[in-house]
């Protein structure tokens, strides 16, 4: 599995956006738009991962495990 930071995943996905318009088999077409929407996905993900709902939960959990030490 690849890791990306966020800066890299935006990079990336910049790189789908100047790429599209140089697909032109069908192929080349299809997992062109298979990657471009792994990368919508992973940012849709971590971009919920944000929330100030998700970071408390993320604080409190870990504020849980250190305790439990």
């Amino acid at each position: 599995m690849l890791e990306f930071d966020d800066m890299e995943l935006f990079q990336l996905q910049f790189c789908m956006q100047q790429t599209k318009k140089m697909m032109s088999m069908g192929g080349e077409i299809r997992r062109h738009a298979s990657i471009t929407q792994k990368i919508e996905e992973e940012m849709e993900r971590r971009k919920s991962a944000y929330t100030p709902e998700a970071v408390m939960k993320k604080l409190t959990e870990e504020i849980e495990r250190l305790s439990s030490q």
